[in-house]
């Protein structure tokens, strides 16, 4: 019996051992695990790390994915995979290896000077970051553009998703030919560094919005590599500015002979920016690693912005006892309180109860003016109507935005014919010959005439007795 009963405790323990092994490893908290954005970085190299990858379709790239630990503890056992799928917009590359169903990552950590060394995955410390690194090559028929790759962290407290972004350049299609053209003994290479593409994550971009600007810089020379690759940028105007803690000057380092390198500024659009198209002046210098002259490129990116609109408009005003088939003013008002313009403002109404004999163009709207609209709608129903006012207008790139406004109203029956119609001036029908409503008026003055006169002579007569009476 005493056997049965520690054979039945050890059963017990086995099968709670295996049921905790079967248990999904719980998620980390989001805050734990991050990707690093590269605060504190006191060596500029490291900073090629952090780059987005990019290349051609076929063009195997290294992609690192930076995390940081902001768990407030150590963290264990870290490691990182990529689930392969037959969807190109989570898993943008070709398979290395058929027989698996997701790609392991290397893990680096950095040493002095920037660079990185191996790193086991054993332990991160609170608040360091580390590294993985996969060479993988972009699969066939993927369009040009950014890719948002989902890869999974684990670690013994539990696993992590975390993206990072990739940049397709789409098929290459220079076949290898030199972008510097051949010359004498004495000939020097100048290679060409441009901004190929850019695109900006958020739109539409409004004053005081923080937006995310995504660079592709290529070097389109198939002779040198570049070094010293370093972007500034700066907006003449100051409606766009580097996001706090960010800077006007990014160290790219090198890119080889028809390279690429693919990055993200985060920018701050002032909140007093016109709403208009704000250019940022892009300066690229850098060397050529066989010409070591100092060699700059500019260029120009436009960043559209758009001011919030901030409007406030007042219920509709029924002026008028509203008749079936007879004109009803209504009135409504708009106050534009945003920084910037309205274009094009327009008032009608919506529904098969009303009809309008015209709509209301209020035109341009400047900021801190107001619209007042008045309109003439004819209810088509008698009883309880409920219509719609509807108010349009423009932003400067001619976006429109249309309010409805409820107007309800009792609409009476039609008009009895005794009554008078909005167009005979207010006066009640009659069945009396105009002139018969005119000659009492004549008498009227004939009698205050004659009266006056009346008067006048009394007082003449009465003046004329007393100087007779002084006379004697």
């Amino acid at each position: 019996m005493r056997k049965t009963g520690r054979t039945k405790w050890a059963v017990l323990v086995v099968a709670l051992a295996l049921a905790l092994t079967a248990l999904p490893m719980v998620a980390l908290a989001a805050d734990e695990v991050k990707l690093f954005d590269g605060s504190g970085i006191v060596d500029s190299r490291e900073s090629v790390y952090l780059q987005t990858p990019a290349g051609h379709i076929g063009d195997t790239i290294s992609v690192y994915v930076p995390i940081q630990n902001t768990s407030g503890g150590a963290l264990s056992n870290l490691s990182c995979s990529l689930a392969v799928s037959t969807d190109t917009t989570v898993f943008p590359f070709t398979n290395p290896d058929t027989t698996k169903t997701a790609v392991d990552w290397k893990t680096y950590q950095v040493a002095d000077g920037g660079a990185l060394v191996a790193w086991n995955g054993s332990a991160l410390a609170a608040d360091a970051h580390a590294y993985f690194k996969l060479e993988i090559a972009f699969a066939e028929g993927l369009s040009e553009g950014y890719y948002s790759v989902p890869f999974t962290v684990k670690c013994d407290s539990g696993t992590s998703t975390v993206k990072v972004v990739v940049y397709c350049r789409g098929v290459d299609t220079t076949g290898g030919s030199s972008s510097s053209s051949g010359g004498g003994s004495g000939y020097k290479s100048k290679p060409k560094v441009i901004i190929e593409a850019y695109e900006f994550e958020q739109s539409p971009i409004y004053a005081g919005d923080i937006v995310q600007l995504r660079l592709v810089i290529t070097n389109t020379s198939s002779r040198e590599a570049v070094t010293n690759l370093q972007l500034d940028y700066a907006c003449e105007s100051g409606a766009v500015i580097p996001a706090p803690g960010g800077s006007s000057s990014v160290f790219l380092g090198t890119i080889d002979k028809n390279g690429v390198r693919a990055l993200t500024l985060n920018l701050q659009i002032a909140p007093d920016a016109e709403a208009k198209s704000q250019v940022l002046a892009v300066t690229l210098s850098y060397e050529g690693t066989k010409n070591r002259a100092d060699l700059e490129e500019k260029a120009s990116v436009n960043v559209p912005i758009l001011q919030k609109a901030r409007v406030r408009i007042n219920d509709p005003v029924v002026y008028d006892d509203p008749w079936v088939g007879s004109n009803v003013s209504v009135g409504v008002s708009l106050y534009n309180l945003g920084k910037s313009p309205l274009y094009n403002c327009m008032v009608d109404v919506a529904g098969d109860e009303l009809t309008l004999e015209e709509s209301y163009f209020g035109g341009n709207i400047a900021s801190g003016s107001s619209m007042n609209a008045d309109i003439s709608v004819i209810p088509q129903v008698a009883g309880d109507i409920e219509a719609k006012i509807r108010i349009t207008y423009e932003d400067v790139y001619g976006n429109q935005t249309e309010e409805l406004l409820p107007l309800k109203m009792t609409v009476n029956e039609e008009a009895p014919a005794n009554l008078a119609s909005p167009g005979d001036g207010g006066q009640l029908p009659t069945d009396q010959p105009a002139s018969g409503g005119i000659g009492w008026i004549f008498w009227v003055l004939g009698g205050l005439t004659a009266a006056a006169g009346l008067v006048v002579l009394g007082i003449r007569l009465k003046k004329k007795r007393e100087r007779e009476l002084e006379d004697l």
